[in-house]
């Protein structure tokens, strides 16, 4: 369809006016949310309150959540309101998002939408120019900000279409810590899980909170009702200590089996097995809890668990070139993560399909 001013809104603030922008709420078709169970949100509100106060805060931060169309606009504006926004450690992008295009030759990044707002603004508003072609786009939602309201600008008289599917519509869930969040990430696209996204051309959920993965039974409950091609299992980091992590690490897969008992899972350990500020006899304890729950499934006869070791994540050469900060991985760390699980995700789905 082609873009009219009457299919816009007017914004009570914008910086935004030459080039005759046209500002629609992304909400409305032919926008499609993706990695998300209802608008911006990751988990439903009752789930969410159910596991955890921290989980019922963190669902709400739109990590690995996107928002697809197809446009020959020759430039893409994002306008968008927060209503919180938590700076974690010495990370200051944690409310950015980011912008992708797709042809045939894959997904090529367009930049990201910085904050350029001035003191007292209460929105992020920013362009990015790209060619006057029919192409897809994908905008990457912030890692750590919870989303008020999201508007996309584009040009008067341009086209705006759906986007064209993912090859694998049938999502990955992603279940971790802020490992799996994406903390120490450079933006939201780099994550693992959107790594592993878009070199598969797969869609994702990521179902990471920071500091609050802890195996609980109401989420591991509604983890097991989503419909998925393979589950990666991957929490070792937030919990409290071997011995919650034995209590809980099978159970919680037991749990995930019975409710889907031919999905493939994937258990996986942290990576800060070598982070100095821990200790190693301990990381290796955790690790082989997680090695014990895979030797467990598999002596009862389950034919579709897998074991990714963490330990090995990292090449010992740039292991310490992985890290922000010791413990989460940077874009370095989560490349190399994103290569170990992609090959084996790849090897799963098409062995599905």
């Amino acid at each position: 369809m082609k873009i009219t001013k009457e299919m816009g809104v007017v914004l009570k603030d914008t910086t935004i006016d030459s080039g005759n922008p046209v500002f629609i709420d992304v909400e409305n078709k032919p926008f499609k949310i993706y990695g998300a169970c209802d608008k911006y949100l990751r988990v439903p509100t009752e789930v969410a309150q159910n596991t955890s106060a921290n989980v019922a805060k963190l669902s709400k931060y739109t990590t690995g959540v996107r928002i697809r169309f197809k446009t020959d606009s020759d430039y893409i504006i994002a306008h968008f309101s927060l209503k919180s926004y938590d700076q974690f450690s010495t990370y200051d992008i944690q409310a950015v998002a980011d912008c992708f295009c797709e042809d045939e030759t894959g997904y090529h990044c367009l930049g990201k939408f910085n904050p350029s707002q001035g003191e007292g603004k209460n929105y992020f508003e920013c362009r990015i120019r790209v060619k006057p072609t029919l192409k897809d786009i994908m905008i990457c939602l912030p890692i750590y900000s919870e989303i008020d309201k999201f508007y996309v600008g584009l040009r008067e008289g341009c086209e705006l279409s759906e986007s064209t599917e993912y090859k694998y519509t049938t999502p990955i869930v992603f279940y971790g810590s802020s490992i799996v969040h994406g903390i120490g990430a450079s933006r939201p696209s780099s994550t693992y899980p959107m790594i592993i996204s878009r070199k598969l051309n797969s869609d994702v959920v990521n179902l990471g909170f920071a500091g609050a993965a802890l195996a609980e039974k109401a989420i591991i409950e509604y983890i097991s009702g989503l419909n998925m091609s393979v589950f990666v299992y991957d929490y070792d980091h937030n919990a409290p200590d071997p011995e919650y992590l034995e209590k809980t690490h099978y159970a919680g897969y037991e749990m995930f089996r019975k409710a889907q008992p031919n999905t493939p899972v994937i258990m996986a350990s942290k990576p800060d097995y070598y982070n100095p500020f821990s200790d190693i006899e301990v990381n290796e304890k955790r690790r082989q809890i997680i090695i014990e729950s895979y030797k467990k499934g598999i002596a009862n006869g389950d034919k579709n668990l897998y074991f990714v070791d963490g330990k090995e994540f990292y090449d010992p050469e740039f292991r310490e070139e992985s890290t922000a900060d010791g413990c989460h991985p940077n874009d370095v760390g989560y490349l190399q993560m994103a290569k170990t699980f992609g090959n084996l995700l790849k090897l799963l789905i098409d062995k599905k399909e």
